[in-house]
């Protein structure tokens, strides 16, 4: 009996120390992880947290409840987007994941401040190398319009002109005044875009009514029927709702522009994410022609900037989302608008992180 005792203390002893040793592994494993990564009990108490998380939020970390280290380390900002700001300034963004193995919740933590000012930089100077062009592009492009615009003006100063004639004048003088607005709206918002935009939380479902009531009468101008599709439940973005808003009105607009009969526009979830697309009946593009149609200043119009899609292309990305297009000729075009929805952010700072 007394070897029995002798080789199950043995084995106990052994599982014991293969036990130590496997736990000891893995935190060597997290510590030497580059994101911070905290561990949440059920009551919202930090049980666990690497050597990045204590760099990142200082101590006391283990053992402190997570709305005490959110007020001790964070200062949210209002262009913050989808990362959130530290009080030393520094943009994070969480990941929040459940245990599987029990209650509590899993956050990592990942430093994005380099990488944002890096591709803050990088668009500014795209930006730049594109301003040359801009400026060619609007001394051309603005040059027809004022000249038929000063034109029919002239026109209207002569006294013995007809009331017909006189209408007819009138009408044209607004449509080439529209058109360098226009013009001078979607240059501005491509030298902007990215830069300066302040962002914050925008409701898809008025997002998509403002639209609906922007380009009513372009909409009516061009003997076309739009379909605005609100999506129920309303889904929340982070983002600059003037800037969304001229981007999917130019979607509408190029629609137009192909001739097409029927518009409808509508935003669905999809994931983590918001498709806010724009369908058409119009003329359609040919395949090779969608990735040349996105860089500016490329048109197949002769009124036309070449900006319209570029200002789109330049206000998604600016939102950290995702342009796609899809087209067949002479069927219609589909141009969707991703973009993560603002649940991933709030998550970590929400009640039910914490389990309250």
């Amino acid at each position: 009996m007394k070897p029995r005792k002798l080789s199950a203390h043995a084995t106990v002893k052994d599982d014991a120390a293969q036990w130590q040793q496997r736990s000891a592994y893995l935190a060597d494993i997290l510590d030497g992880l580059p994101s911070a990564m905290i561990v949440l009990d059920a009551a919202g108490m930090i049980v666990e947290a690497n050597l990045a998380a204590i760099e990142m939020l200082g101590e006391p970390l283990e053992g402190e409840r997570w709305r005490t280290i959110i007020s001790r380390a964070f200062s949210p900002q209002d262009d913050d987007g989808y990362e959130i700001s530290l009080k030393d300034g520094r943009l994070i963004k969480f990941v929040t994941r459940p245990l599987k193995c029990g209650s509590g919740q899993i956050i990592v933590l990942t430093d994005l401040t380099e990488t944002r000012q890096l591709q803050a930089r990088v668009a500014h100077l795209q930006r730049l190398s594109s301003l040359g062009k801009m400026v060619a592009s609007l001394a051309h492009q603005v040059r027809t319009p004022l000249s038929a615009a000063m034109l029919y003006a002239a026109n209207l100063g002569n006294e013995s002109l007809n009331p017909v004639a006189r209408e007819k004048f009138q009408k044209k003088l607004l449509d080439r005044l529209k058109d360098l607005e226009c013009q001078v709206s979607d240059m501005l918002l491509f030298a902007r875009s990215g830069e300066g935009l302040s962002t914050g939380q925008v409701s898809s479902q008025q997002l998509l009514t403002s639209i609906e009531q922007a380009v009513e009468v372009m909409v009516e101008q061009h003997k076309a029927t739009l379909e605005v599709l609100l999506p129920e439940p309303d889904q929340i973005l982070a983002g600059n709702a003037s800037a969304l808003s001229s981007a999917i009105s130019n979607l509408v607009h190029n629609a137009l522009q192909a001739n097409a009969s029927r518009i409808q526009v509508k935003a669905h979830p999809e994931g983590e994410s918001l498709h806010l697309c724009v369908s058409d009946n119009g003329s359609g593009i040919a395949p090779h022609m969608i990735e040349r149609i996105q860089e500016p200043f490329y048109t197949t119009r002769s009124q036309g900037t070449g900006l319209g899609l570029a200002v789109v292309k330049a206000v998604v990305q600016a939102h950290q989302g995702e342009l796609k297009i899809r087209s067949q000729m002479n069927i219609g075009t589909q141009v969707c608008i991703c973009l993560p929805l603002v649940e991933g952010l709030q998550a970590p700072l929400a009640s039910e992180v914490v389990g309250e």
